[in-house]
């Protein structure tokens, strides 16, 4: 008789790191943290860093949680059916908790503010806002600040001379209020301050009085910029065009593609454009911000429109300023974030302006395309933001964030009429991801990402760049006389000196709450100063130092003309 061996089990010890494979885990996760940590404070940029943690902070959750669905022996030992409706359940738990928040972020990817789903937003919870007066004597100044950063090709307030000894005499705040969402800045004419908000599906045009900040009019249509994906969630909700106010009207671009003109005294509409409903123009993943542009010279209006429908189509309008009759389309489908500008260039006037992935120069008699180099960008993507700035012999100097940085190019027109972009340098400097660069005497001041620097323009060499802290995050600038005033993301206001020798900070104030996320650009007029964000506005009084510039002193309407 035969006899078949006994089979022998044998309970083989796991590896120690199987056994704590968590904690192994979580160790390599704080090293791989500690890493990133270093890189930023080295040079990483800091939406890149944000990225990298993000994504170190979901892999310390997910990857053990995974371990423990999938390889933890109490649950491997559960049946068939049971074991699966856990995982599922816990699969379900997850995507609900995900799909139950609602975040803003900041300029690099951050969690600012989080509410539950079904909780009001901030501007939902505002009253309605309502105003029914007249903007009686509404006439253009010399301290009229009309647009986005103040109608020029960069920001800059004139006829001021601000003193910077905010010890002594500090900035006065003649009023600070609740405002409805979004990231358009204030348009100055007179004593009246016009802007765009979101409050709750009403997308207005709000027209205020500076002095107290009390509402005169509004003009309301109903639409609501506000992506419930996560890529487009990011851009926040409400319009972001600044007003261009025009000869006793107001032209704005809202969000969602409508095109206004108001009367400025009553807000009373002159004529209007739905640009998806008329042009099969959509609006852009981040909502439509490029300010309109006026071409005196032909009576025009000219607008960046957003996204076309077809590849053959255009995405830049010209309007007549009285009639809002179109003139001419142009341009690629899909235009940028950022807006047009008008230059003489080889002696032909045309709208410059930075499209999705291109920079372009068009004739405002025909929208006729002059020349065109290549930008890298996506309007869903890599975004370009800052509008291109002329410069004196025909350069035009553009600049992007996402890595990319800075181009001086020259604009040269052949005999023939034809026109040639030449690349002058091309370095990643002055990386303007969301603001727009500030020129002073051949020297370029911009947020290199979230640290100021300065660039000689000629070289493009780097005078200067500043790592602050609190950091100016995505802020905004505005070149006032000798200084550079910033406001930062977070609602600070810091005065430095302008100069390319070094960094040199003067003094600076609280001016927002740090709450909101300020992406909006100041507006200043005479010694008014005028800040919001995506949850209040405000207007301080800011100390001067002396009379203001003479006549022939002060900038020209041509801001190229004083580099």
């Amino acid at each position: 008789m035969s006899s078949e061996p006994a089979e022998v089990t044998t309970n083989k010890p796991r590896a120690w790191w199987r056994r704590y494979f968590p904690l192994c885990w979580w160790a390599l996760m704080l090293l791989l943290a500690a890493l990133v940590l270093v890189l930023g404070s080295h040079g990483m940029e800091s939406d890149r860093q944000t990225v990298a943690l993000i994504a170190i902070a979901n892999l310390s959750f997910l990857v053990p949680l995974g371990w423990l669905l999938f390889a933890w022996p109490p649950v491997k030992q559960l049946g068939y059916w049971p074991r699966w409706g856990l995982r599922l359940l816990v699969a379900a738990l997850l995507v609900l908790g995900f799909m139950s928040i609602d975040v803003q972020y900041d300029g690099d990817g951050n969690w600012r503010q989080v509410r539950f789903a079904w909780q009001a937003a901030p501007d939902e919870q505002l009253a309605e806002l309502s105003g029914n007066q007249v903007a009686s004597g509404w006439q253009t100044t010399p301290n009229d600040y009309p647009g986005f950063l103040g109608g020029r090709y960069w920001a800059e307030a004139t006829n001021v001379t601000l003193s910077g000894d905010w010890q002594a005499i500090p900035p006065e705040m003649m009023w600070k209020q609740d405002i409805g969402a979004g990231w358009s800045a204030f348009a100055v004419v007179g004593d009246y301050a016009v802007t765009q908000e979101q409050r709750g599906d009403q997308e207005l045009v709000s027209c205020y009085h500076i002095d107290d900040g009390n509402v005169v009019w509004t003009h309301a249509d109903t639409s609501r910029h506000d992506p419930g994906d996560v890529g487009g969630g990011m851009g926040g909700v409400g319009p972001r065009a600044t007003p261009t106010l025009h000869e006793g009207r107001v032209y704005t671009m809202g969000a969602t593609g409508i095109v206004n003109c108001l009367d400025s005294e009553t807000g009373d509409v002159i004529w209007s454009h739905n640009m998806p409903d008329e042009y099969q123009v959509e609006p852009l993943l981040w909502g439509n911000s490029s300010s309109p542009l006026i071409v005196p010279e032909q009576n025009l209006v000219v607008i960046a429109a957003g996204q076309a429908a077809e590849d053959y189509m255009n995405s830049l309008y010209a309007f007549d300023l009285a009639t809002g009759k179109i003139q001419w389309s142009t341009g690629p489908p899909t235009t940028s974030y950022a807006s047009p500008v008008l230059a003489t260039i080889g002696g032909v006037l045309q709208v410059v302006h930075v499209n999705e992935s291109s920079v372009g120069g068009y004739r405002v008699t025909d929208g006729e395309e002059l020349w065109r180099f290549e930008q890298p960008g996506s309007s869903s993507a890599d975004a370009s933001c800052s509008q291109a700035i002329p410069l004196p012999n025909d350069q035009v100097l553009v600049s992007k964030g996402y890595g990319v940085g800075a181009r001086l190019v020259q604009i040269s027109k052949s005999n023939d009429g034809s026109f040639e972009a030449t690349t002058i340098w091309e370095k990643r400097v002055l990386k303007t991801k969301l603001s727009n660069l500030v020129i002073r005497d051949g020297y370029a001041y911009g947020l290199d990402h979230t640290l100021l620097s300065c660039v000689e323009i000629e070289t493009g060499k780097v005078a200067w760049k500043k790592r602050r802290n609190p950091n100016f995050g995505h802020g905004q600038l505005l070149l006032v006389g000798d200084y550079l005033f910033a406001i930062t993301e977070q609602g600070e206001g810091v005065l430095l000196d302008c100069t390319p020798e070094k960094y040199s900070e003067v003094a600076h104030l609280q001016m927002l709450t740090d709450e909101g996320i300020t992406w909006n650009n100041p507006a200043l007029s005479g010694d008014r100063l005028l800040v919001r964000n995506n949850l209040e506005a405000a207007c301080y009084r800011l100390p001067t130092a002396s009379e203001p510039p003479t006549a022939g002193e002060s900038a020209s309407e041509s801001p190229a003309d004083t580099l």
